[in-house]
C-alpha cells in the first residue's frame, strides 16, 4: 500500500462555524516509513491536535488498534498501525504542553496506554464539555456537531471492519470526519464555557481521563467483576477471587478475552464443587467444558489458593429507614433542578446511594457532608451550599402549575430563614 494524499470536502452546514476548518482539508494516509518521517516533522511542535482511534476489541485482551486519526487546524492524517510502529507518533502527541482534543476520548487513551505505554497530559474531551452545556452526559459526536456547528457527519461505520487493506474510501471519509471539526467544536464550546465560568470545571473533569491507574487491570481485583460473587460464603468467594485472578493472568498471556477462557458461571460452579484434583474435574458433569479441562491444573492450583484465603466481607449496612429514603429522594430532585438550571448533566453532580450513605452517618456540618459525599473541586462549589441548606431545613419544595408540563416542582428559601 502506498501513502496517498487527498482532499476531504467538509459536509454542508446550515451556518458557517466560527474559525471553521478549510472547506477542503488535506487528508493523508500514512502507511509508509518516509511518510511517517514527514508526519513526525509536521507534528514536532506544540500545536493543538485532535485525535481518535478505530480498534477491534471483541476477541483480544488488549484491543487491536486499526487506525489512528490525527488532525491539526489544516490537515488530517490517517495513520496505519498495521504497517508502521506508531510509538514515536504517540510520544510526540503526548509531549508536555501539547493540548489534545478528543470526543469520548477515554477509550482512545486507554488503548494508547495499553499498547504504547504513553500517558497524555493536557486532554480536553468535547463530550465532557457538552455535559456542562446542556447536552447531557454522553452525547455522540454527530449530534453534538449538529447542535453546535450545524454539521452532519456520515453514520453507520462504527462496527466496520477496520482491518481491511487497502482501506475503503468510505472508511477514510468516516475516519477523517471524526477529527476534522474537533478543534473548531472545542473552540466554540470553550468560549461559552469561559463566559459561564464553567471552563475550569471541564478542565478538572478532563484531568482524570488519562490517569493510567484506571487503565490497569489488577488480577487480584478481577473477582470484583464476577457476577454473583457477592452472594457466596467466604470459602466460595475466596475460590472465585483466586480463579478470577488466575483467569486474568492467563488471558493476558494468551491475549484473549477472559470470559473466552472461562465464563463467570463456570467460576461459580467451580467454587461450589471445590474439586481438589484434575480427576475431580473430569468426574463432575457440571464442569464438562473445554476451558475447564484445557487448563485444569491451573484451576486446581487456584482453587487451593482460594481455600487458603477465604474472603470475609464486612457486614452489610442496615437499610435506611423510609423517612431517610424520602429525604434523599427529595434532595436528589433538588439537585436535578439545580443541574437543569445550570445546564449541567445531573448524573455528574452526586449519586443517590452516595448521598444516602452519607445521610445515615448524620453529618453535622457542611464540611462533614462534603467529605462523606466526595464533593471536591467544582462539585463542592456548585452542590454543597444548596444541598446543606436543604438538609438544614432552609429550603422548601413546592408543586406549582406549569403551562408546559401541567405541574412542576420548585425549590426556594424558607421565609424568615437566614
Amino acid at each position: 500500500m502506498s501513502s496517498a494524499a487527498a482532499t476531504l470536502k467538509a459536509p454542508p452546514s446550515s451556518h458557517a462555524p466560527l474559525a471553521s476548518p478549510h472547506h477542503e482539508t488535506e487528508v493523508e494516509l500514512i502507511d509508509q516509513p518516509q511518510a511517517l518521517a514527514a508526519l513526525l516533522q509536521a507534528l514536532n511542535s506544540d500545536e493543538p491536535v485532535a485525535i481518535d482511534t478505530e480498534f477491534h476489541s471483541e476477541r483480544t485482551y488488549i484491543p487491536r488498534l486499526m487506525l489512528l486519526q490525527v488532525a491539526t487546524a489544516s490537515r488530517v492524517w490517517l495513520i496505519d498501525p498495521l504497517s508502521l510502529d506508531l510509538q514515536p507518533v504517540i510520544e510526540l502527541l503526548a509531549r508536555p504542553g501539547r493540548l489534545v482534543i478528543g470526543h469520548a476520548v477515554r477509550n482512545d487513551l486507554r488503548i494508547l496506554w495499553q499498547v504504547y505505554g504513553v500517558r497524555f497530559g493536557m486532554v480536553l474531551d468535547t463530550q465532557v464539555a457538552g455535559a456542562f452545556l446542556g447536552h447531557g452526559l454522553q452525547i455522540g459526536l454527530g449530534p453534538l456537531l449538529h447542535r453546535e456547528l450545524g454539521i452532519k457527519l456520515a453514520k453507520g461505520e462504527q462496527m466496520a471492519d477496520w482491518s481491511q487493506r487497502p482501506l475503503p474510501e468510505k472508511l477514510k471519509t468516516y475516519a477523517a470526519g471524526d477529527v476534522l471539526y474537533l478543534a473548531t467544536l472545542w473552540q466554540q464550546m470553550a468560549d461559552r464555557l469561559h463566559q459561564t465560568g464553567r471552563l475550569a470545571w471541564v478542565e478538572q473533569e478532563c484531568r482524570e481521563l488519562s490517569e493510567p491507574t484506571q487503565f490497569d487491570r489488577d488480577p487480584d481485583q478481577a473477582g470484583d467483576r464476577v457476577s454473583g460473587a457477592r452472594r457466596l460464603d467466604p470459602r466460595e468467594a475466596g475460590i472465585v477471587y483466586a480463579l478470577a485472578a488466575e483467569r486474568e493472568r492467563l488471558a493476558q498471556q494468551e491475549d484473549v478475552v477472559p470470559h473466552f477462557l472461562l465464563p463467570d458461571e463456570m467460576l461459580l460452579a467451580l467454587a461450589k464443587a471445590q474439586p481438589r484434583t484434575v480427576r475431580d474435574l473430569q468426574g463432575d458433569r457440571r464442569l464438562q467444558q473445554r476451558g475447564v479441562h484445557r487448563h485444569g491444573q491451573r484451576w486446581i492450583d487456584a482453587i487451593a489458593v482460594g481455600l487458603r484465603n477465604p474472603v470475609h466481607r464486612a457486614p452489610s449496612r442496615a437499610p435506611p429507614p423510609p423517612e431517610l429514603e424520602a429525604v434523599a429522594a427529595l434532595a436528589m430532585l433538588q439537585l436535578s433542578d439545580l443541574a437543569n438550571r445550570e445546564q449541567v448533566a445531573p448524573q455528574l453532580l452526586l449519586k443517590r446511594d452516595t448521598l444516602l450513605n452519607a445521610l445515615q452517618d448524620q453529618p453535622d456540618s457542611a464540611d462533614v457532608l462534603a467529605e462523606a459525599c466526595g464533593l471536591h473541586g467544582w462539585r463542592r462549589e456548585l452542590v454543597l451550599e444548596p444541598l446543606w441548606q436543604f438538609l438544614a431545613g432552609k429550603v422548601q419544595a413546592r408543586c406549582v402549575g406549569s403551562s408546559e408540563s401541567g405541574f412542576r416542582l420548585t425549590f426556594s428559601a424558607v421565609a424568615g430563614q437566614d
